[in-house]
C-alpha cells in the first residue's frame, strides 16, 4: 500500500508500506478515506519532535471504514464509518481511570513516536491496524460527512480541549491567539461555555476572514500593538481566558501580558524551542496556566455537535489532495500557499 513516510534530511516521501494484519483480539483494520496534514506534521518533517525516525508512516488525523475486527471487538463490524482520535487509549491503566485518556500508560500517537507513548504506524495512507478499537473508535452518523468527521480526533478535539481547561464562563471575554485550524476549533468550542465576546489573533487575512464568519472579533497582528488593542477592547483590564494556538514565544508571551488578574491561560500551541516564563511577575497578579494538546474523551459529544448542525466545520477543509499527491498537498500546507486552511488526503 501507499503512504506518506518520514525520511532523513527534513523530507518526505510516497513509498510502499506493508498492509497492516490483525495482532490482538481487541483490533480492527481500518481503511482510511480521509486523512490531514496537521501543523504537528510539519514539526516531525523537520525534525522539531524528538523521537521520531525515518522511516515512520506520518499523519494522525483520519477517519475511515471498519475492513476487518478482531474477535473480541463488539461495538463495530465491517462497513461500519468511524472517527479515530488522535492517540489510542486503552481505558483500563491508572491514567485512563482519571479520566486522562490522552495520557494513556498503554497508548500513543499515530506516526508520533515514543514522545506521545507507544510509537504507531500513521495515518496518511490506505490502511491502518487500530488497538483498542472499541474503547477509541467513535461511529460517524449518516449526517455527517467524513470531510467534517476528520476533524473530531484532533481539530475540534484540541480546540475543545483549550476551551474547556481555560474554564470559559458565562460572560466572559475570551482571546484565541492563532486562527489556524486548531485556533478556529478552539473558536467554534468556546463559544458552547457562553462567553460574552470572543477576540482572534492572527497576521493572515484569510484566517481572520474565517473567524470573523465564526462569530469573532479579528486583531491583525500584522498592525502592531496587540496586547494594547485588547486592553482597549476590556476596558483596560485584559481578558477573562486567553487561549494559545500558535506555539510561539511572542504569543505566549502577549497571552501572558493581556490576561486580566487571576485569569487563565491555555496553551495548545505546539512549541518547538523553550520559551521565557516571567514567574516573578505572573505571581503577583495570580494568573492561572493550563496546557496539553486534545481531550479525547469527547469525541462522541463534539461528534453530536457536527450531527445536530450546531457547528459546521466545512470551511476548514480548503483543499482535498488524492494521497497520491500528498508531497503537492504539504507544500501548500506548509508555505501557507493558495489561502490554505486545512489539506485533506483521500486515498
Amino acid at each position: 500500500m501507499k503512504a506518506v513516510i518520514l525520511q532523513p534530511e527534513h523530507k518526505l516521501a510516497l513509498g510502499d508500506a506493508p498492509e497492516p494484519k490483525l495482532q490482538e483480539h481487541d483490533d480492527v483494520i481500518l481503511k482510511v478515506t480521509i486523512a490531514a496534514i496537521c501543523g504537528s506534521d510539519i514539526h516531525i518533517k523537520h525534525g522539531l519532535i524528538p523521537g521520531i525516525p525515518p522511516g515512520t508512516i506520518m499523519g494522525h488525523e483520519f477517519v475511515g471504514v471498519v475492513e476487518e475486527v478482531g474477535q473480541d471487538v463488539t461495538r463495530f463490524k465491517p462497513g461500519a464509518r468511524v472517527a479515530v482520535p488522535a492517540a489510542v487509549y486503552c481505558g483500563t491503566c491508572k491514567a485512563c481511570k482519571r479520566g486522562e485518556v490522552q495520557h494513556c500508560y498503554n497508548g500513543g500517537m499515530w506516526g508520533g513516536g515514543e514522545i506521545f507513548g507507544k510509537g504507531l504506524s500513521g495515518a496518511q495512507t490506505q490502511y491502518v491496524r487500530v488497538p483498542f478499537a472499541d474503547t477509541c473508535l467513535v461511529p460517524i452518523p449518516d449526517q455527517v460527512p467524513d470531510e467534517q468527521a476528520v476533524f473530531v480526533g484532533d481539530v475540534l478535539g484540541t480546540g475543545y480541549y483549550a476551551a474547556y481547561e481555560g474554564h470559559i464562563r458565562t460572560g466572559d471575554t475570551v482571546v484565541i491567539f492563532g486562527c489556524g485550524p486548531i485556533g478556529l476549533g478552539a473558536l467554534v468550542s468556546a463559544w458552547q461555555f457562553g462567553p460574552k465576546q470572543i477576540l482572534c489573533v492572527d497576521m493572515l487575512a484569510n484566517r481572520l476572514s474565517l473567524a470573523e464568519h465564526y462569530g469573532a472579533q479579528v486583531i491583525d497582528a500584522g498592525q502592531g500593538k496587540v496586547v494594547e488593542r485588547i486592553r482597549k477592547v476590556t476596558g483596560g483590564e485584559g481578558a477573562d481566558v486567553v487561549i494559545e494556538a500558535i506555539g510561539a514565544s511572542e504569543s505566549f508571551s502577549q497571552a501572558l501580558q493581556c490576561v486580566r488578574r487571576g485569569g487563565m491561560v491555555s496553551v495548545v500551541g505546539l512549541f518547538s524551542r523553550p520559551v521565557e516564563f516571567p514567574l516573578q511577575e505572573l505571581v503577583y497578579r495570580g494568573i492561572h496556566l493550563s496546557m496539553g494538546l486534545v481531550n479525547l474523551f469527547r469525541m462522541n459529544e463534539l461528534m453530536s455537535l457536527l450531527e445536530t448542525g450546531r457547528i459546521d466545520l466545512a470551511p476548514l477543509a480548503t483543499h482535498i489532495f488524492s494521497l497520491g499527491e500528498a508531497l503537492e498537498a504539504y507544500d501548500l500546507f506548509e508555505n501557507h500557499k493558495d489561502q490554505c486552511i486545512k489539506v485533506l488526503l483521500k486515498p
